[in-house]
């Protein structure tokens, strides 16, 4: 006997690819601007919903196959020809439309990962460049044809359940027998529904809202060695080298332990916007002591694949190669066996910066307290990103992402004496 509705679970996927769909349209107005963390944020949002959209159009057609499912409601011949080739319209639309913008985002010359949702890597497509600039066509051209489809497609519906009188809706929807309100009011409800997820989600919100507690540290304030040294009276200069001279003669350094919760930032801009960071995992060897700062050095070794912005996407275009390659520089170094004292608990390095095998002399001010065998590290520096190759390609300008990025640490050790 053949099936009077549709099964549940085609019921389901329906309606599930018909409010997405409904989404990226309508959400695909938010995909312009200047490029920065906002946008960026919106693509991978639009990458995520596509693949979604792929994903479960593949599973619609492989369920028509096997689930029963209510004849052709039958009429006259171009209704029914105009009816296949809308339905399979569809099918070609929301198979064509996430294919061709993974083609877009393989071939690009940027590479960005692909995380779903922020969380499952999705791999590009091994295609030459050439598609690229055709999928690109196809992908912008394919909503104004799939608007095209929902209209029509609308119209038939309506004009079998109030022209004709077969109560078509009740196929795919409850309610459908009679003059179908109810059915009519949960299709625009769940159409509606993409409609305003698509004007007012906001990603990049969503984002922050979710990001870690142990998210990076504003980048301490430190006073420039330049300008402390200008306010710093002569006589009271001479007195602190005087007093640290005498007290290095006698002293040696200390080793000390990075105890947990200590925290490695940066802070970047991209357009304008602030982009905060962390490195979760680094490591540091230190031997120094305020009375010994000849003898003292410090070693701190940083994971590069562990650095986390808060969004997984962005997270995988900075170990790539335009940015961090941690491919071939798994780590980043900075060594330092020069101090100076800045007066009171304010010191400064001078030591040596190594990233993507590139190294530069980079200074930092820190502050030191030091209570018997515990001590609390703060400090900052600035470094230039392109003087370390951190930002290939497109990104290398820095019209979009400055230049300078600030980096800033902040923990507890413990002297083992």
């Amino acid at each position: 006997m053949m099936a009077q509705r549709y099964s549940l679970g085609a019921i389901i996927l329906h309606w599930l690819i018909a409010a997405a769909l409904v989404f990226q349209i309508v959400f695909a107005e938010s995909l312009e601007g200047p490029r920065g963390p906002d946008l960026f944020a919106r693509y991978q949002l639009h990458k995520s919903v596509g693949i979604a959209i792929l994903l479960l159009s593949v599973l619609r057609l492989g369920w028509r196959m096997v689930a029963p499912r209510p004849a052709p409601v039958p009429g006259p011949k171009w209704a029914m020809t105009l009816s296949g080739l809308v339905h399979f319209g569809f099918y070609v639309f929301m198979i064509a439309a996430p294919v061709t913008g993974w083609i877009i985002v393989s071939t690009s010359r940027i590479k960005v990962e692909t995380l779903l949702f922020g969380s499952l890597p999705w791999p590009h497509l091994p295609v030459p460049a050439s598609w690229g600039e055709p999928a690109e066509f196809l992908h912008h051209f394919m909503p104004n044809v799939a608007i095209a489809l929902l209209v029509l497609h609308v119209a038939g519906a309506l004009r079998h359940q109030y022209l004709l009188g077969t109560p078509i809706l009740a196929r795919m929807l409850p309610g459908g027998h009679g003059k179908a309100i109810g059915a009519v009011l949960t299709a625009a409800a769940i159409m509606l529904g993409g409609v305003v997820l698509g004007k007012v989600i906001d990603p990049k919100g969503a984002a922050q809202g979710a990001r870690p507690a142990a998210t990076a540290t504003a980048p301490v304030a430190a006073p420039a060695p330049e300008a402390a040294s200008a306010a710093a009276p002569e006589s009271e200069k001479a007195e602190v080298e005087e007093e640290a001279t005498k007290k290095e003669a006698n002293a040696e350094p200390r080793n000390w332990v990075v105890g947990k919760g200590g925290t490695l930032g940066f802070s970047a801009r991209w357009n304008g916007e602030p982009v905060d960071g962390r490195f979760a995992r680094w490591t540091a060897n230190i031997l120094f002591s305020p009375e010994a700062l000849d003898g003292s050095k410090i070693d701190v070794s940083i994971d590069l694949g562990s650095v986390d912005t808060g969004d997984g996407q962005r997270d995988g275009t900075l170990t790539g190669s335009d940015f961090f390659d941690t491919g071939k520089f798994a780590r980043a170094t900075y060594r330092a066996s020069k101090f100076k004292a800045l007066g009171g608990n304010r010191y400064r390095a001078d030591g040596t910066l190594t990233l993507r095998g590139v190294s530069k002399q980079v200074p930092l001010t820190f502050t030191l307290d030091i209570t018997g065998n515990k001590a609390r590290a703060k400090g900052s520096a600035t470094i230039d990103r392109t003087s370390f190759g951190v930002g290939q390609g497109d990104y290398a300008s820095t019209a979009e992402i400055a230049g300078p990025v600030a980096v800033s640490f902040d923990f507890q050790a413990t002297a083992r004496d």
